[in-house]
């Protein structure tokens, strides 16, 4: 007898629930944050559910129309690499705590005051994930003005430039 909970995935998968509703969930959730955390119309809540459930209805009404729309495989995979790297950089601070005794003060005489260092790092493990989780191939990069897979690594790699000087230039205080 097969199991219930993969007879259960299986028939989600097959009514798109992963590919389709999630993602619209998620990016819903991530409207309605930026849209209430921005207060642009206002405090009225209602209006920035609407709003936010409309734009993520025409985000997947769009991608519900390409043919080969799949972004169920590579977002898990994408959540499950990052979740993986979470912990390992979790126990290397548990660890590191117990070598060192006052370990903030050990951080915060490795970085500084200045955050750019871990923001550096943070974008440049997301760019990375992106890449090998197949999300890349989702956004079609090897199709874009840089043709072939070459220009898709490019194309990263112009993302990854661009990500690192603004993390830099936005922690370098102004001059007076």
């Amino acid at each position: 007898m097969a199991n219930p909970f993969q007879l259960i995935t299986e028939r989600l998968t097959e009514l798109g629930v992963y590919d389709y509703l999630f993602p619209m969930i998620i990016f819903w959730a991530i409207f309605f944050a930026l849209l209430k955390k921005t207060k642009i119309f206002g405090d009225s809540v209602v209006i920035y559910a609407t709003l936010s459930l409309v734009l993520s209805f025409f985000i997947w009404a769009y991608a519900a129309t390409l043919p080969t729309m799949a972004i169920g495989g590579p977002m898990s995979r994408f959540v499950l690499q990052f979740l993986i790297i979470i912990l390992t950089i979790s126990f290397g601070l548990i660890g590191a705590s117990i070598a060192y005794p006052d370990f903030s003060e050990t951080l915060k005489k490795a970085f500084g005051e200045s955050n750019a260092f871990l923001w550096i790092i943070l974008v440049t493990i997301i760019i990375i994930l992106f890449a090998t989780s197949g999300l890349g191939g989702i956004l079609r990069m090897g199709e874009t003005i840089f043709k072939g897979e070459a220009g898709g690594v490019f194309l990263l790699l112009l993302m990854l430039f661009l990500g690192l000087a603004f993390t830099v230039v936005s922690v370098i205080p102004p001059k007076r």
